[in-house]
């Protein structure tokens, strides 16, 4: 095809033509980055088999999957062992639709193996997502058990920028006194 059109008018009982694909393309221009935590989301330990998130969502190659505000999802982390340590991933978990299946896009702990030494993160699934069926797994907080304790949560993503980060467009008669690199200054 070479080229598509997004934002343009389609007359009234034409065939949509935006896809979730031109979506992610939006969202990865927008964010800077293909992956990371979108807002302010969290991951805390509730118990030693519960963590909960709240409070934003990530980019995973642009398709976007979010907590709404308000809400909070728990993910169940399976039991540790006793001598033995393991590091979990909170993973947003994409997987391609199409024809006549939908997209899905969910957290999901991936579990990590135990070991009696230092333990790593689990390998994730990367797919560039071209073709009904492919997953790609983005990793979003890191579980550390030690034998049968959560031990700790942490940031495995980047935090995209905010929107305040992004370029500003200023309207006003005199120079904006603290202009950043690629703001505008209209007058």
């Amino acid at each position: 095809m070479g080229q598509k059109a997004i934002t343009i008018y389609t007359p009234e009982g034409t065939a949509a033509h935006i896809a979730a694909e031109d979506d992610a393309f939006i969202f990865r221009s927008l964010l800077g980055a293909e992956s990371g935590i979108v807002g302010s989301l969290s991951c805390v330990k509730v118990d030693d088999n519960t963590v909960r998130l709240s409070g934003g969502g990530v980019s995973n190659r642009g398709y976007v999957l979010w907590i709404p505000d308000g809400e909070t999802l728990e993910l169940t982390v399976d039991s540790g062992t006793a001598g033995y340590s393991r590091i979990d991933t909170v993973a947003a978990v994409f997987t391609k639709g199409g024809g006549e299946v939908a997209d899905t896009h969910t957290f999901a702990v991936v579990k990590g193996t135990p070991v009696t030494g230092t333990p790593s993160a689990p390998a994730l699934t990367s797919s560039a997502l071209l073709s009904t069926g492919h997953v790609n797994q983005t990793a979003v907080f890191y579980v550390r058990i030690t034998g049968s304790e959560i031990t700790s949560v942490s940031r495995a993503a980047a935090q995209l920028p905010a929107a305040s980060s992004a370029p500003k467009v200023f309207v006003q008669q005199a120079q904006p006194s603290s202009p950043s690199v690629g703001d505008l200054w209209l007058w």
